[in-house]
């Protein structure tokens, strides 16, 4: 007769360490369940279910019951998907007396401690992480059946005490076993403790304690048998399949680090996490995983140029239509990247491209100087994570930089200031170019001390992976005469995050008077 048994674990975790095991010995824990495990815990549940009757059950039924489990041959069905947890290390109190013990010197009464590794297994918590038990021998009968189904039903956990069970035994449909146990040792195979025929209740009631088992690592009433495992499959990585959003022209990630990126250091992160969308983009328009700009057709080109900003021959585009990769920071820490484009919003793949570039991190050190602790990762925010001011569409008379502005021309000839190209004169001309109203009358302060930072060049001209540090950058205010919306990016290295500006919470004219060029210059 056979008889299956099915047990889940709803929190998803096995614990469970074989007879008389250290288990620091044994980083491996017992899989699968030892059938010794199983014919113990039925008995101890068997006295339980007997203190809950009226009159106390003669006690020949579990003896009946013993004798039924022993003399059964076992075999499993394994879920495929369990896979071995990192061990866990904990430190458990112990008697309580002084500390140090020895009395010359001074202590404090506590409780002691002892370190205690728990091995476990990582199953699903579903019907598809159950272990299936089949039982097969001559013993069974439909009395013994129901003393089993009434154990079964108490067991609570199995193993250690973390490892929540529930055990039950079930008709058809179930499915074949894959795991079979034998006599002898082979490749893979894994020992394991059954049950020896002729076991009494009295040997499956012995603790390690017991003196007739103290010492042996097989106890008395049960033998070692071996499990052939099933083949774990090989993890195959589903592509998950975003849903893209219709109209969408800005997607947000918040940028999380062990080390806060510098504002000087924005052009080295946009930069990278660019290349990274037009790599992901280049591979998803060609199907080829190899893919770069010099190695695809014209027609791929022509399909990206969007959003490497740059048409089929390499020159840039015109108007401002690209993609842009922008910075925002909050008390001048980064905390967000965008990825903004005016005009066309983001087809399907073009987001796929962007979510999928998101998922590597990014260092926003210098070559030289690349570490983990300089790097980032970029966590995708929803549609409920309203845009930052300035993308909002809500206008504004005032506005100050998020970002450092870098003139794109040189102002400064031999220690002197060139005509008409001060820095007020060159924001006054960008905004009139990008058709700001107002541009001609705005005013613009200096509001602190320029620096150094990094900003984009082309791999021809810079030599250096596409950006170069070697111009300074300004913090400004502008002051427009009527109230103009965002967002507003100026200068050099606009589409890679500087000269990036944000409203101010008042939108009245602010008293500043705009700092001269030369004080700035070092």
């Amino acid at each position: 007769m056979q008889v299956v048994l099915k047990q889940t674990f709803p929190l998803g975790r096995f614990h469970a360490t074989p007879w008389r095991v250290n288990p620091f010995d044994d980083p491996y824990g017992e899989w699968p369940p030892s059938p010794w495990r199983l014919v113990r815990a039925v008995v101890a549940r068997w006295y339980q279910w007997a203190r809950e009757q009226p009159s106390d059950p003669p006690i020949g039924g579990l003896d009946r019951l013993v004798k039924a489990l022993c003399a059964s041959r076992y075999r499993f069905h394994l879920p495929p998907g369990a896979r071995r947890g990192s061990p866990v290390r904990q430190y458990f109190p112990t008697e309580f007396g002084w500390n140090p013990k020895e009395r010359k010197r001074p202590g404090i009464r506590c409780h002691s401690r002892s370190l205690a590794q728990d091995n476990y297994l990582c199953i699903p918590s579903t019907d598809h992480g159950a272990v299936w038990w089949f039982l097969e021998g001559e013993e069974w009968d439909d009395a013994i059946l129901s003393d089993l189904d009434a154990c079964l039903q108490r067991i609570t956990y199995f193993g250690r005490a973390e490892t929540f069970t529930s055990i039950q035994r079930v008709a058809d449909p179930y499915p074949t076993p894959n795991c079979e146990l034998l006599d002898r040792p082979l490749a893979g195979a894994v020992p394991l403790l059954i049950p020896s025929p002729e076991a009494s209740r009295v040997d499956l009631e012995r603790t390690t304690d017991d003196k007739i088992n103290v010492g042996r690592t097989v106890p008395v009433g049960a033998r070692r048998m071996y499990a052939l495992i099933p083949a774990r499959p090989a993890v195959v990585e589903t592509p998950g399949r975003t849903t893209a959003r219709p109209g969408c022209q800005l997607i947000q990630f918040a940028i999380g680090w062990n080390v806060a990126p510098e504002v000087r250091a924005t052009v080295r992160l946009t930069s990278r996490f660019r290349g990274a969308v037009l790599r992901e983009l280049l591979r998803i328009k060609s199907g080829d995983p190899r893919s770069t700009w010099s190695r695809v057709s014209r027609h791929i080109r022509e399909l990206v140029q969007l959003m490497a900003g740059k048409d089929v021959e390499g020159r840039p585009l015109e108007g401002h239509r690209h993609a842009e990769f922008l910075v925002w920071c909050e008390r001048g820490i980064p905390t967000r990247l965008l990825v903004w484009r005016d005009g066309q919003p983001f087809d399907e793949d073009e987001q796929r491209a962007i979510l999928r570039a998101a998922s590597q991190e990014l260092s926003w050190a210098s070559a030289a100087s690349d570490s983990d602790a300089w790097k980032v990762r970029l966590i995708p925010l929803d549609q409920a994570v309203p845009p930052p001011p300035g993308f909002d569409g809500v206008p504004a008379s005032v506005w100050e930089s998020v970002t450092p502005y870098v003139p794109p021309r040189r102002y400064m000839r031999r220690g002197k200031l060139r005509a008409r190209e001060s820095v007020e004169e060159q924001v006054r001309r960008e905004l009139t170019l990008r058709g700001f109203t107002g541009s001609e009358s705005v005013t613009v302060g200096i509001v602190g001390p320029s620096h150094w930072v990094a900003v984009h060049l082309p791999r021809s001209r810079s030599g250096k992976g596409g950006f170069i540090g070697d111009r300074r950058g300004y913090w400004l205010r502008l002051e427009f005469p009527v109230p103009v919306r965002g967002p507003i990016r100026l200068g050099h290295s606009s589409s890679f995050g500087l000269g990036l500006f944000r409203p101010t919470e008042s939108c009245q004219r602010a008293s500043a008077v705009s700092t001269p060029m030369t004080a700035n210059v070092s």
